[in-house]
């Protein structure tokens, strides 16, 4: 059996993973965690020992960074290709959560929801949204969404469609400004939704994030508490925009919903029949438009938990997770 070392310096980097952790043995691995200032050293006392071809090791967010690229990855969290410093960039073995048009990689990695939680039934679910949301105020920025408002708001898939950003005169710029503008646009969406979430539901939507408080008073501040958003999901229709640094639809805060019971309300990408399957139509939207009749449709309804029951079918008994090791760490 394969003994896999999940070293992290800060603690709170494990609610990343969400219950990826709590599995501790997966078929052919077992997981051992080492999170901390005292613990992460220990582990990586051993990576430096290299004590068993059967140790393989995983870092997060660079520290302790791992270069071996025979036993190690180093997972880049909430970000694309450009969170990893320039003098790690040349390592095979980094991994990151996020990518766009701009930063295409083939290293990312993948985790899938695990031991998913049986919803709670609630006689009046709320509509909750927990999120970041930067001020965006670059000039370049600004033009481009006045410009290109209308149009994208009419049809979300645009943001992640090569021939939009070409009609933009941005060709010019380096992916670095490119990406920039592209996690911008995103946060601009993201509040002209929330916007028209509260016009039409108000009472029945709960914000979460000290970014929202700049535009909704009645938002509620962040808590990282552990367990604060997970009774929060729970029985609740729970709405992501994916993630602001690309259109990935698994990434922590998704997984997180799914595995504590929430209804996952989701932008359409590409990809969505593959999570969705039948229900795709129920649980994806693709604009203001098709996002309110659908949400006053799962309001409505009293058997969010078919969704629930599908997701657990759907992953509880699943290996999509080994296979991520399997892929990763040979």
């Amino acid at each position: 059996m394969k003994i896999i070392f999940i070293i992290n310096r800060y603690k709170y980097r494990k609610l990343a993973f969400n219950n990826f952790l709590k599995s501790k043995i997966l078929n052919g691995y077992r997981l051992i965690v080492l999170s901390g200032p005292l613990l992460s050293w220990l582990g990586y006392l051993i990576y430096k020992l290299n004590l068993s071809n059967k140790f393989k090791f995983i870092s997060c967010d660079g520290w302790p960074f791992l270069s071996n690229e025979k036993n190690s990855i180093n997972i880049w969290f909430g970000g694309t290709i450009l969170k990893i410093p320039e003098n790690y960039k040349n390592y095979k073995n980094n991994y990151v959560t996020a990518s766009t048009l701009f930063t295409k990689t083939s290293n990312i990695i993948q985790f899938y929801p695990f031991n998913i939680k049986k919803r709670n039934d609630l006689q009046n679910p709320k509509i909750v949204i927990a999120l970041s949301c930067k001020i965006v105020n670059d000039p370049l920025v600004l033009k481009i969404w006045i410009k290109n408002k209308e149009r994208i708001l009419k049809d979300l898939s645009l943001l992640d469609n090569q021939k939009f950003w070409e009609s933009i005169e941005i060709n010019d710029l380096n992916f670095e400004k490119k990406q920039f503008i592209y996690s911008c646009i995103k946060s601009l969406v993201r509040i002209e939704l929330l916007k028209i979430i509260k016009e039409n539901f108000n009472d029945q939507c709960m914000f979460i994030g000290d970014d929202l408080k700049k535009y909704f008073a009645d938002a509620y501040r962040s808590d990282f508490h552990y367990g604060y958003l997970k009774k929060l999901y729970d029985g609740n229709i729970c709405l992501d925009f994916l993630a602001k640094d690309g259109d990935q639809i698994l990434y922590p805060r998704s997984v997180e919903i799914l595995e504590n019971g929430g209804t996952l309300f989701q932008i359409e990408t590409n990809n969505s029949e593959k999570l969705f399957e039948h229900h795709k139509d129920n649980l994806t939207f693709n604009s203001p438009a098709d996002m309110i009749k659908k949400l006053e449709s799962l309001i409505s309804k009293k058997e969010l938990n078919v969704f629930n029951n599908f997701f657990i079918k759907k992953f509880n008994m699943s290996n999509y997770n080994q296979d991520t090791l399997k892929n990763i760490l040979i």
